[in-house]
């Protein structure tokens, strides 16, 4: 469900802040191909009960995030680290989900679909501590 929300880039006066020629494609979401793939093969095994193939796609995915050379090949390393955060709230670090989710702010502050996932995970925790 979370994903839903990366077609949402804007938040507040974000769109105001877009140049002309952004305007039209800043409301797709854009992701690298082989980072986008890992992730969905992450989401499938998991639906499927796969895990051993779960866990391989989520470490190669783990493994373009956190070495530079490979997120500096990136086109959007922004969108990659709030997949990579989504794979990391599933797995119950959310700890280390912000952390990829504020190192995309970081990246890209402005049209960044991160801001609705730090809302979203806040949101879920602060509702279950309530509970």
């Amino acid at each position: 469900m979370p994903q839903s929300f990366s077609g949402m880039r804007a938040v507040g006066d974000d769109v105001q802040h877009r140049h002309l020629t952004e305007h039209e494609w800043m409301n797709c979401a854009v992701v690298d191909a082989r980072p986008f793939m890992l992730y969905l093969q992450y989401l499938t095994y998991r639906d499927l009960g796969a895990r051993q193939l779960q866990l391989q796609a989520f470490y190669t995915l783990e493994d373009i995030v956190t070495f530079l050379e490979k997120i500096n090949q990136l086109y959007h390393p922004e969108t990659v680290l709030n997949l990579f955060g989504h794979c990391l709230e599933l797995e119950g670090d959310i700890l280390n989900a912000l952390i990829m989710y504020v190192a995309s702010l970081r990246i890209q502050p402005r049209n960044n679909a991160v801001n609705w996932h730090i809302a979203l995970t806040i949101y879920k925790q602060l509702s279950q501590q309530s509970q």
